[in-house]
Parts: structure tokens; C-alpha cells; sequence
């Protein structure tokens, strides 16, 4: 008797529509996707700045520019996924992060010696993306790119943390 594979690959091929459709993510889980994403970019930022030591100022700010910049461009392909999706609430929540990821360095240069003013455009980035991530309905891969611009942010104030607290 020979055998016949094809139920198999059936329910393969069901699996994987199921994990690639959109109704799989529920609010929940995107959130946990979320804090992951930020508990291993805290986590990466701590230990490495741990590891490599302190830093004139001029190049702290050569190793975030890289970063800030990475965030931005994932910022931007969510927010035109979000507009290709019609989900303008979101897409308002991919502008608010950017907004605050390109206000952190200015807020940094105009007001030194204010650390609310300073740390408030950090929270308020990653508040943007807990705003997104319990309002996206789309396809998964939009969560996976919010959890990547969780994990940049959070490891950049990781750093700037570590670099505050040891007194850099």
C-alpha cells in the first residue's frame, strides 16, 4: 500500500494560513509582542553599554544617529502599511513616534538639564507604539516592526540611562 501524503501537506499548508492570517493576533498578544521587543532592547542596551564603557558625548551621539535613523525608516514602512490599510488611527500613532523620536535629540540639545523634559520624548515614543499595537488589525509583519522600533528605543534609553546613572 502506498502511501499518500497529501492530508499532511493539507493540514500544513492550513497551519500556515492560519498563522499568517490576521485575525490571529489578539490585543493581548500584540502587546506582549511589544514588551518583549522592549524588554530585549533594554536588556541589549544595558549590558552593552555595561561592556563597552564611557563615551565622550560627541560619540554617544555617533551611535544613536544610526539607530534613530533605523527607527525612522521602520516607522516609515509601518505608517504605509497602515495607510495602505486604511487604519488612520494607526497611522497617527506611526506619526506620533516619529515625532518623538526626532524631538529626544532636540530635546537633549535645548534642555540639558531638565530630566522630564529629556526622558518625555523617550516614554512618549514608546506610548506611541503601545497606542499602535492595540490598535493594529493588520498583518503581522507591521508587529514585528513595531516590536524592532521598541527594542532600538528602549535600548537607547537604556544607554542613556546607564550613562546618567553612572554619572557620564
Amino acid at each position: 500500500m502506498a502511501f499518500d501524503g497529501a492530508p499532511r501537506v493539507a493540514m500544513a499548508t492550513q497551519a500556515l494560513e492560519n498563522i499568517a492570517s490576521e485575525e490571529i493576533w489578539r490585543r493581548d498578544q500584540r502587546l506582549v509582542v511589544l514588551a518583549g521587543g522592549i524588554a530585549l532592547g533594554a536588556l541589549a542596551g544595558f549590558f552593552i553599554t555595561l561592556t563597552s564603557g564611557r563615551f565622550d558625548v560627541w560619540l554617544l551621539a555617533m551611535i544613536a544617529m544610526p539607530l534613530l535613523a533605523l527607527d525612522l525608516y521602520l516607522t516609515g514602512k509601518t505608517m504605509s502599511t497602515a495607510l495602505q490599510s486604511q487604519a488612520v488611527g494607526c497611522a497617527t500613532a506611526c506619526g506620533l513616534h516619529a515625532a518623538a523620536v526626532l524631538a529626544w535629540p532636540m530635546t537633549a540639545l535645548m534642555i540639558p538639564l531638565s530630566p522630564l523634559a529629556f526622558w518625555s520624548a523617550p516614554a512618549l515614543a514608546l506610548t506611541a507604539l503601545v497606542l499602535f499595537a492595540s490598535c493594529w488589525s493588520g498583518e503581522g509583519r507591521a508587529l514585528y516592526r513595531m516590536a524592532a522600533q521598541g527594542a532600538l528605543v528602549s535600548a537607547l534609553m537604556a544607554q542613556q540611562g546607564v550613562f546618567v546613572v553612572l554619572g557620564g
